[in-house]
């Protein structure tokens, strides 16, 4: 009997329901209206809205409560972590002449022996090394002959030639130069000049470009020992032809005008592809002096077969 009196009597807990089930109750209906009339911000339309709502629903006073301060409550802004690609930078260009340069090497040889015992050597460089707007250009060359074991043939130059591109096809240029040919009359040249060319053709093929401007000569004789200095008038023409399964046609002509002397010198080549590197081909320069020293012959001519190397 005590321990009926002492057993535990159950209490009855009432939760009440948690405020995101009780806003659920409301009709769909209501909660748009609602709804609608919160965000007009106008509180005249906002308390007709609820009076209405709680005249057709007095169950839902509570609801209608919750659901109008969950509304009106402040809410924060969305923070999403922004997601940030960092590009990499881009690398600067590289302007260095050993990433910019390309070139040809050319290399002849020839002997016969027998009723004339004959040999030629012949070497030619070819490079160019583009650098941002200007490119610089060097050439050289060196030609030795002999026949019976008397010297026949002795040259060799060199030049320096930079090129300012003040547009895709006008460029400025300037350039300097030296050579000595010791069957000529000349023991050396020098030249320094400076003027302006046109690409009149540039693409993938063909190019053609050409200039020309005023410069100053100065020549020693070989054999007086005389000084000769001049104001001249420089021009060039440069071309190359790109032909068919490897065929490659060039030609560049330069030419000195000058009142007591005008001299010029062509080169014309023709080559076929061996490798990706290696071509070969004949070659035709001509040398003109209008005026030779010691009664020297006015053209001087060569005909060669060479292998040429390009890098």
């Amino acid at each position: 009997m005590i321990e009926a009196v002492l057993a535990p009597v159950p209490v009855m807990v009432v939760t009440e329901p948690a405020k995101e089930d009780l806003i659920l109750t409301l009709p769909d209906g209501v909660r748009r209206m609602i709804s609608a009339a919160v965000r007009l911000e106008d509180e005249a339309q906002l308390e007709a809205v609820l009076n209405a709502a709680a005249l057709a629903y007095p169950a839902h006073d509570a609801a209608i409560e919750a659901y109008v301060t969950e509304l009106q409550a402040p809410s924060e802004p969305l923070t999403v972590p922004p997601h940030v690609v960092v590009a990499t930078p881009p690398e600067p260009p590289k302007y260095s002449f050993l990433e910019n340069l390309e070139g040809r090497v050319h290399a002849n040889a020839a002997y016969t022996d027998g009723n004339t015992e004959t040999s030629t050597l012949g070497a030619r460089l070819d490079a160019s090394a583009k650098i941002k707007t200007r490119i610089h250009r060097v050439e050289a060359h060196v030609n030795l002959g002999s026949a019976n074991q008397q010297r026949t043939q002795e040259n060799w130059g060199a030049s320096y030639q930079m090129d300012t591109l003040w547009t895709e096809d006008v460029f400025g240029y300037a350039r300097a130069s030296i050579e000595s040919d010791a069957f000529s009359g000349f023991d050396y040249r020098s030249f320094l000049g400076a003027g302006a060319g046109y690409y009149f053709v540039q693409d993938e093929t063909f190019s053609l470009r050409g200039e020309i401007g005023p410069g100053y000569r100065y020549s020693r004789e070989d054999q007086t020992g005389e000084d000769l200095h001049d104001w001249v008038l420089y021009g060039a023409i440069d071309t190359r032809w790109d032909l068919i399964e490897g065929w490659q046609i060039g030609h560049d002509s330069k030419i000195t005008w000058s009142d007591p002397d005008t001299s010029a010198s062509s080169r014309s080549h023709l080559s076929t592809a061996l490798t990706d590197a290696l071509r070969a081909g004949v070659a035709y320069e001509l040398q003109f002096e209008q005026n030779p020293p010691s009664e020297k012959e006015q053209f001087d001519t060569i005909l060669k077969f060479d292998v040429s190397y390009g890098f």
